[in-house]
């Protein structure tokens, strides 16, 4: 995979829940990850941070630019035992992870900046608006949800659309199915060209998925997909005015 430069950071669950086993079955996945991307200083950039009732960040995004480092970091990561604050970790990621002292790249490279959220319960604290403020820093969030993981909080974390962000696996041990998927996704694939994904006038292919775009006169609903002329919504504002006066 020649995969295009990304700033991507891991974050994972390894809260009491996820079993001694289960955990090595995550870290066989990260270093599938790993052998996935074209690691290097000026490729794709790997962090991971580990977390359950506190967040330890493993490695940084400047901390390792070769394959062979990184997967060894990865081997030596523990559980951390109880508790699952996956918003604490979010916000740890975006203050202290997605930042050029920590080794992600200036915004004026337009490097993306990715986090792949790993995690098997429901969160013990609100992830809601810690994720609206992570996507509001242009970091796209991906949610794989694991056995008793909690859907309703994945969707919450993750990056509208959620058909394409949000991933599901019965068991640890069916984890690494989602390497092809997310070689896929990250590989610098043109997403668009495998079909316009909904959109009902453009769609654009971006660094890690797409975004779809409406032609001139018309702007993007909030279904992020479908259309609305202009001139229609400024007519009916202008009937609700009416209709107040």
């Amino acid at each position: 995979c020649k995969s295009r430069p990304l700033d991507l950071v891991f974050i994972i669950d390894s809260s009491r829940s996820v079993r001694p086993a289960e955990f090595e079955k995550v870290k066989i996945f990260l270093s599938d990850m790993v052998d996935t991307l074209d690691i290097g200083q000026d490729a794709t950039r790997v962090a991971v941070v580990n977390y359950a009732s506190t967040v330890k960040i493993e490695f940084l995004l400047k901390t390792y630019f070769n394959k062979v480092d990184m997967k060894q970091a990865v081997s030596r990561i523990e559980p951390l035992s109880t508790g699952t604050m996956t918003g604490l970790a979010i916000k740890n990621a975006m203050e202290d992870v997605f930042n050029e002292r920590a080794g992600a790249r200036g915004r004026s490279l337009n490097i993306p900046r990715v986090a792949i959220i790993v995690t098997d319960g429901r969160p013990q604290d609100k992830v809601e608006e810690v994720s609206i403020q992570a996507r509001g820093a242009r970091i796209e969030i991906y949610a794989v949800g694991v056995d008793r993981a909690d859907m309703q909080s994945l969707r919450l974390m993750a990056t509208p659309t959620l058909d394409d962000h949000v991933f599901y696996v019965e068991t640890y041990g069916v984890i690494e199915k989602l390497t092809s998927k997310f070689r896929k996704t990250l590989c610098g694939e043109d997403s668009c060209s495998l079909g316009n994904h909904g959109c009902e006038h453009i769609c654009v292919s971006t660094a890690a998925s797409y975004n779809c775009k409406c032609r001139d006169g018309f702007n993007l609903n909030e279904d992020k997909r479908t259309c609305a002329s202009k001139t229609s919504q400024l007519l009916g504002l202008k009937g609700w005015v009416g209709g107040r006066s």
